[in-house]
């Protein structure tokens, strides 16, 4: 037991001599604590890299006729949607105004070439009334050092008229 306490001793007074050379290196190298993190903060995506437009999407369907859905994901800040990772849209249990399919993924990108690939498929009016058509999204949001996978999700309303 009494061993065991002196090699914990001897890796923590390691680890902390290890991490004074870095400090040390770095400072030689004129980065502080604050440039590390901004440079780090630069190495995330966040929502304020996209944009999720469903304005192309049917708000008014006559009941028992089709309307379309349309999810364009634009990238901004000098950010791109990586043009052959995964992107999917998956329905949540619509009722009321159903997609004709429930998952949407790459193979339903209107033009592959696109920055700012578009996702369609047709909505089919079932009931009358209005209705709240959820989806969560994910893409692949890159720039030429890094890739992250963003999750995000959108609401639409959709009015079902006789």
């Amino acid at each position: 037991m009494r061993n065991l306490s002196r090699k914990l001793l001897l890796a923590s007074t390691l680890l902390v001599a290890l991490a004074s050379i870095g400090a040390g290196a770095a400072m030689a190298r004129g980065e502080s604590k604050t440039s590390k993190g901004a440079r780090a903060a630069e190495d995330r995506a966040t929502k304020d890299d996209y944009e999720l437009n469903t304005s192309g999407t049917d708000g008014k369907i006559k009941v028992n006729s089709e309307g379309k859905f349309s999810l364009v994901v634009t990238p901004k800040n000098g950010k791109k949607v990586h043009p052959e990772a995964p992107l999917e849209v998956t329905f949540k249990d619509p009722k009321g105004v159903k997609p004709a399919k429930a998952k949407l993924g790459r193979g339903d990108v209107v033009d592959k070439a696109s920055k700012a690939p578009e996702v369609r498929t047709s909505l089919r009016a079932e009931k009358v009334g209005t209705h709240t058509l959820e989806a969560s999204v994910s893409f692949f949001l890159c720039t030429d050092a890094w890739c992250q996978r963003m999750s995000d999700k959108v609401s639409i309303p959709v009015t079902v008229e006789e």
